[in-house]
């Protein structure tokens, strides 16, 4: 196995001021918690929310698509963590152009912009859908995508994350600096939204749940063991453009139901329903893509992100399932 590759800590010199976008998500208000609480200085890029937690500034741009003067707030930077995006979830009746706009588009102007402004770190937050929807059988087993792996996107969403990373890498001078391109499978914590929520609330109610006789493997990663692995591809200090595939746990949808129930303190409520019938789901309209989510496999080799970053979970899946079950119950009405 290979070194991990020299990595500058977080608030050492050369990387002591870190400009974040899409500040106000999900990812982006736990990476300036985390960045913050290391003694970086956070600046937060928003379109609305005027104060985040371990932002030392925060600006509210409204769209970030009419944003003209990116190097002028890239100024006196160490790094760059771009995570604005306009996502797969809720957004179903978006165009493809749209996707191209504000995940290519302005991601070029960003980027661009940072290497303007003389920064070498950045971190792009891409997604596991630039490999595809679920993972394929090699031999009678499930391949576990890499980022060495042909791409296969399925949606506007995975072909524009594509045709990021792709425009990206071009962009970038070989000898420049370190751009590291993450593509996580779907991300889990307090204040998520989106399918895992939604099953948190299916869960709650005691609903049954028709998962009890499904085989499959899914990839998560935790939110906070995310955002550690971003903090740690911020410090690499040597040249070039790296791509990681990255998740901290693989579980059938049966045990996630039974996590997120005991997480919930309720009885998981799963009965078998025939493969066929759950076939038939998948291909209706509306809910089949969820449907998919939870019957298919996708899985995530993790191997070289652990190696070159000597990147380790910090936060135990069961632990992680804790503390996001009891935010949701905080959260509900």
């Amino acid at each position: 196995m290979s070194a991990p590759l020299p990595i500058t800590a977080l608030g050492e010199p050369g990387l002591q001021r870190v400009l974040v976008t899409g500040a106000s998500g999900f990812v982006g208000r736990a990476l300036c918690a985390y960045l913050g609480g290391r003694g970086v200085d956070v600046t937060a890029i928003t379109r609305d929310v005027r104060a985040l937690p371990g932002a030392t500034r925060v600006h509210a741009v409204g769209d970030f698509t009419a944003v003209s003067d990116w190097r002028g707030l890239m100024a006196g930077h160490d790094g760059l963590v771009h995570l604005a995006a306009l996502t797969h979830d809720g957004t179903r009746g978006a165009s493809a152009a749209r996707f191209h706009t504000i995940n290519v588009e302005l991601s070029k102007r960003v980027v661009a912009a940072a290497l303007a402004g003389g920064i070498t770190r950045c971190v792009y937050l891409s997604s596991i859908k630039v490999n595809g929807e679920s993972s394929l059988r090699d031999d009678g087993h499930l391949h576990a995508y890499t980022g060495d792996d042909p791409p296969a996107p399925a949606d506007h969403y995975g072909r524009s994350k594509l045709a990021a990373e792709m425009a990206l890498t071009a962009l970038w001078p070989a000898a420049h600096g370190a751009l590291t391109l993450l593509r996580p499978p779907l991300v889990f914590g307090a204040g998520q939204l989106g399918n895992m929520a939604r099953l948190m609330a299916l869960v709650a109610r005691g609903l049954p749940l028709p998962f009890a006789a499904i085989d499959n493997r899914r990839s998560l990663i935790y939110v906070e063991n995310l955002v550690a692995a971003i903090a740690l591809a911020l410090g690499i200090t040597s040249a070039g453009v790296r791509c990681y595939t990255l998740a901290d746990v693989e579980i059938s949808t049966p045990a996630l139901v039974r996590a997120l129930a005991g997480g919930l303190g309720v009885q998981a409520n799963l009965v078998a329903l025939p493969a066929m019938y759950l076939r038939a789901f998948a291909h209706w309209p509306v809910i089949g893509s969820a449907v998919r989510r939870l019957t298919d496999s996708l899985v995530i080799d993790a191997t070289a992100v652990r190696a070159d970053l000597a990147w380790h979970a910090p936060i135990k899946f069961e632990a992680a399932v804790a503390a996001t079950c009891a935010a949701w119950r905080q959260a509900q009405p």
